[in-house]
């Protein structure tokens, strides 16, 4: 079934037009290095929180968040692990899609507001054992780690030159990345001496803490 997704995946890439006029004469191939922009650190930074976060969030769902279905919420059901993923990033997905008409500054305030309310739910759900918490949790913070990553990409791309664009989206890609690392990782190695409930209750206060300190950074100056 993997494979005979991943083969209309391909068909799709292949038949979809291209929307960049290729130059007469092909660039000679020179390495790029991720960059870090300069001339608006405030909104740099903010944007690859952003990316951290909302890799957190989906890093947390793809590695942690089924042992806590069977362990903390009492359902052992894969079918009902893989739903809980599904729908985390199913929310994602829908809310990038519908969420083209908001500006880059409406984006990423209600991805804020609804990764953190999606944390502090799940969390809530792991301490009284709901699943209905549990899922409501994820799908909110899932939707809200699709606008705060689609905010975040926009105000990478905007703040770099045309010429400089890959290289600025690959420095964001590089955090986001160890964001889908680093807090599912620290997780893991919490339980070995917590419980689940109280290594989960950590991240989310550190996940929350960063979301704070993101709004701070993206408020405009006076």
């Amino acid at each position: 079934m993997f494979v005979a997704l991943i083969a209309v995946a391909l068909v799709a890439v292949v038949l979809t037009p291209e929307t960049v006029e290729r130059p007469a004469e092909r660039p000679s191939y020179r390495p790029q290095r991720p960059r870090a922009d300069r001339r608006e650190p405030r909104t740099w930074l903010a944007a690859v929180l952003s990316g951290f976060v909302a890799f957190g969030v989906f890093g947390l769902f793809t590695s942690v968040a089924p042992g806590f279905v069977a362990g903390s919420l009492h359902h052992p059901s894969r079918a009902l692990a893989g739903l809980v993923v599904f729908s985390v990033f199913g929310s994602a997905a829908l809310a990038q899609a519908l969420s083209g008409g908001l500006s880059l500054a409406v984006r990423r305030r209600a991805g804020l507001l609804a990764v953190a309310a999606g944390l502090v739910l799940l969390t809530l759900g792991m301490h009284d054992a709901s699943l209905g918490l549990f899922l409501l949790g994820g799908v909110t913070a899932g939707a809200g780690a699709g606008l705060l990553f689609k905010s975040a990409v926009g105000a990478v791309a905007g703040l770099a030159a045309p010429e400089e664009r890959g290289e600025a989206l690959a420095g964001l890609f590089l955090v986001a990345y160890l964001g889908m690392s680093l807090p599912a990782v620290g997780i893991g190695l919490a339980v070995r001496s917590v419980s689940a409930v109280t290594a989960m209750s950590w991240l989310t206060v550190l996940l929350v803490a960063l979301l704070g300190a993101i709004g701070l950074l993206g408020r405009r100056r006076a």
